[in-house]
């Protein structure tokens, strides 16, 4: 008879940025991790942490997390660093690392915003990390010819260079146990993770194809239905659109919104939206249109099931939660992320962009009541589910994490 030995367990720490969006994906994915008996420690704000607790994970409160854009490619640092940003971020991982300081865990489990705390507590332990990827894939994990050249550490320093004297010790100070086991402290900034998990199938990234095994695409982490999820459809059985904007837009400018939602009430149309505040600064007492209900906090995913069309301003994990529930978009972009995103949602046949700076009242509304009745768009987007729900989620994030890490460890 051949012996069995359990699978190894590992410790990891899981940072993210405290916001919604991300740490819901990042919590799903430490949840599945515990459950196959690793030790998970998440560190996240008080804002987070009772939703923490609920997974069953271990949880380290701070009082920030800070967190970088995800506009800045992962493999470059150019120009000088923010000296308050850096100074903010080594008291983040000064008190993380005290935590941890006589059990260091096995590995760093990071959103791509909080990437630069991650690097340096990975570059003073010396040990592996996975990156989150909220959005597409970069450009250091292409695969041949495409994929661009990693600085120098000499260039690389630049970031760095100019910090002031205090900051700049402290900093080299904190990395100087990585550096006696060789690596250099330009690390934290300029090393790409030998393997980043994306939220999103491949075939939604662009050039999916050039990307090698570096990169897994999971598609989107999307929590079980739970009791709490209570949303009635109306009686009438209009198609139901739910729109969801930038939370800026209702509180800077709610007259227009009035009148894009009004424009779109006259059509055969019910409305849900999402106004993340006050509902009744969009509308006064009275003044709602009959087909129109408003809330401050919808369980979104118990709309997105029934909707026929959902208007949001094209991040990622909007646009991929709505495919994912077969649910065709109206991409409404604010930022450059966010057009491409909506670029290449229009691109796959998966909705319609939309710029409410350009297009008139009217039109918006004809693009809205078009899609839902858009047969080629249904199928396209019929089709993405399949392949969103096929890429695996929180499982086969989970399992690629243990693959890296018997990689690691395992001789």
């Amino acid at each position: 008879m051949t012996d069995e030995f359990p699978a190894p367990r590992y410790s990891i720490v899981v940072l993210n940025a405290p916001a919604e969006p991300q740490i819901r994906s990042m919590l799903l994915i430490a949840q599945e991790l515990q459950r196959r008996g690793h030790r998970i420690t998440c560190v996240t704000t008080r804002d987070f942490a009772q939703r923490a607790v609920a997974t069953g994970v271990d949880v380290l409160v701070h009082e920030s997390c800070p967190t970088y854009g995800l506009e800045v490619d992962t493999w470059e640092c150019s120009g000088p660093a923010d000296p308050v940003l850096v100074a903010d971020t080594l008291d983040c991982a000064e008190e993380i690392n005290a935590e941890f300081v006589d059990d260091i865990p096995d590995l760093v489990l990071y959103e791509t915003s909080a990437r630069v705390t991650a690097r340096l507590l990975t570059c003073r332990w010396n040990r592996p990390a996975v990156q989150i990827l909220p959005s597409f894939a970069h450009g250091d994990t292409v695969v041949g010819d495409e994929a661009p050249q990693i600085e120098s550490d000499a260039d690389s320093n630049a970031c760095i260079r100019e910090l002031p004297t205090r900051i700049r010790e402290r900093l080299f100070q904190f990395l100087s146990p990585g550096a006696k086991a060789g690596i250099s402290p330009s690390n934290f900034c300029t090393k790409p993770e030998p393997l980043s998990i994306a939220l999103l199938p491949r075939e939604f990234q662009a050039e999916g194809d050039l990307f090698d095994g570096h990169v897994a695409f999971v598609g989107p982490c999307i929590p079980e239905r739970t009791m709490d999820e209570r949303w009635m459809p109306p009686s009438t059985g209009l198609p139901v659109v739910l729109l969801s904007l930038d939370p800026e837009l209702f509180d800077g400018a709610p007259d227009f919104l009035r009148a894009c939602v009004a424009a779109l009430a006259e059509k055969p149309l019910h409305l849900v939206i999402a106004a993340d505040g006050d509902p009744g600064t969009l509308f006064p007492a009275g003044e709602k249109p009959h087909n129109v209900e408003i809330h401050d906090n919808v369980p979104r995913a118990a709309v997105l099931r029934r909707a026929a069309a959902f208007v949001c301003h094209s991040d990622l994990n909007s646009v991929i939660e709505s495919l994912y529930f077969n649910t065709p978009l109206v991409a409404v972009p604010t930022s450059h992320r966010q057009r491409a995103v909506a670029d290449r949602l229009t691109e796959l046949g998966l909705g319609v962009r939309v710029s409410l700076e350009d297009a008139e009242l009217a039109t918006f509304a004809d693009a809205v009541a078009a899609l839902v009745d858009d047969l080629d768009v249904t199928r396209s987007v019929r089709e993405f589910q399949r392949q969103a729900r096929r890429a695996g989620g929180a499982r086969r994030a989970a399992d690629e994490i243990e693959h890296y890490l018997e990689w690691s460890y395992e001789p």
